[in-house]
């Protein structure tokens, strides 16, 4: 087996059509300095590719696409540069078509995919008869040895195809006649393809401004949210400086963030947004709980960085994916670590009266430290913690974002 190489721009999957072809030198250039590029490996004399690669070293992403004859995609390899030697096995992806006309992703091709972890974790879903046919949830068994790569010299691209091809290497690479790129072509790889990109912090601060608008909630008559009350929660004593987030009616309440503050008290806020609606003709007003957070510093709020826990890998997350706390119970809380243990869990949140915001705040005295409990938003699931620095470097504020928001509306005069 023969395989053709062309690198380039990108590779429009649409198409099937290399953006932007460079010659090896230039790729290895682009290599070398981390910036991205993809490599198109086709078997002579068949026109689809056997496996395209994206690479962009400064973001430490290898991804591969293996292709079949029709020119569909069939797996997905998504891979880390955890180690500067060696790749993490992130993510695998696999499809397969029933027949020669089925469309690309079908719904009703069956699919496996697998998450897995630096700290041994995984997760396999497996739908084999297509997304609307049910699926199987299991833990992902594969040992380190297979989670691991060594980091491939530029290239070096045989690996990829046997990767691709269960196990076949090619007899031989060699690199495709250079092609000219046209400026269309070029223009259109600057935006056709990005490396995969996690959950970004949107309107933090538009947010906690009264007034300030955002997109309907729903289709339909639903009029638009806008920020309707930011409610003093009270003072978070944080005798540690180090802060968890959690529900509150967990037993264990988690690990606190990697990033703590000053030992002392700080005021917090919880943030409400609200629409209108109709009901059989008939106006409802509905507000909600959009995010909570504890004021650190007075001073503007320049950057926003995620935060996370021992063990959090930010260069993991996968598309729009974000290390949060998880809510069962439609309640949040910030709490300082070494009042969690007595202020957290079933016995110690459920028998206490919140105010008549749904907020409960409570104090450790042996510890000194306090928690700040809230409604959650739309209620269960999974929220990101975001936080802020000052030009200087500095912690500003957590921020608790419920995640209901969506585009901020610009004023109109």
């Amino acid at each position: 087996m023969i395989i053709d190489v062309t690198y380039g721009e990108d590779w429009d999957a649409a198409s099937r059509t290399v953006l932007g072809p460079m010659s090896r030198q230039r790729a290895e250039a682009r290599d070398t300095a981390g910036e991205r590029y993809a490599v198109v490996l086709r078997e002579e004399g068949h026109p689809q590719p056997v496996a395209v690669l994206h690479i962009v070293w400064a973001q430490g992403y290898f991804g591969i696409w293996a292709y079949d004859d029709q020119g569909r995609r069939t797996r997905e390899v998504d891979m880390r540069r955890l180690e500067p030697e060696r790749l993490f096995l992130r993510h695998l992806g696999q499809w397969r078509y029933d027949s020669e006309d089925m469309p690309e992703f079908a719904e009703q091709a069956g699919r496996v995919r697998v998450d897995l972890y630096p700290d041994g974790r995984g997760r396999k879903v497996s739908e084999p008869r297509g997304s609307g046919g049910g699926s199987l949830h299991t833990m992902a068994g594969m040992p380190d040895e297979q989670r691991w790569v060594p980091a491939p010299e530029f290239g070096a691209w045989e690996w990829t195809v046997a990767l691709v091809t269960d196990g076949q290497f090619p007899d031989a690479l060699r690199e495709a006649p250079e092609t000219n790129p046209t400026p269309l072509a070029t223009a259109f790889a600057v935006a056709n393809w990005q490396p995969p990109a996690p959950l970004r912090p949107r309107h933090l601060d538009g947010m906690f401004t009264l007034g300030t608008r955002f997109s309907p909630p729903y289709d339909g008559e639903a009029g638009p949210y806008v920020v309707q009350r930011v409610i003093d929660a009270g003072v978070l004593r944080l005798p540690t400086g180090q802060v968890i987030a959690c529900d509150p009616n967990w037993i264990t309440p988690g690990k606190p963030f990697t990033v703590a503050v000053p030992p002392g008290d700080y005021r917090a806020e919880i943030a409400t947004a609200a629409y209108t609606s109709a009901y059989e003709d008939t106006p409802v007003h509905i507000e909600d709980y959009t995010a909570a957070r504890v004021l650190v510093s007075e001073k503007s709020t320049v950057a926003w960085e995620l935060a996370l826990r021992p063990g959090e890998d930010p260069r993991t997350l996968r598309d729009g994916e974000f290390y949060g706390f998880g809510v069962d119970s439609g309640t949040g809380c910030f709490v300082d670590a070494a009042a969690a243990p007595r202020l957290t869990g079933r016995e110690n949140t459920l028998a206490q009266n919140p105010g008549p915001d749904g907020i409960l705040v409570r104090d450790d005295p042996e510890s000194g430290g306090s928690l700040i409990a809230y409604p959650s938003g739309m209620g269960d699931g999974t929220y990101p913690v975001w936080i802020g620095r000052d030009a200087d470097g500095e912690v500003t504020c957590f921020v608790a974002d419920m995640l209901i928001l969506g585009d901020e509306e610009v004023p109109r005069d």
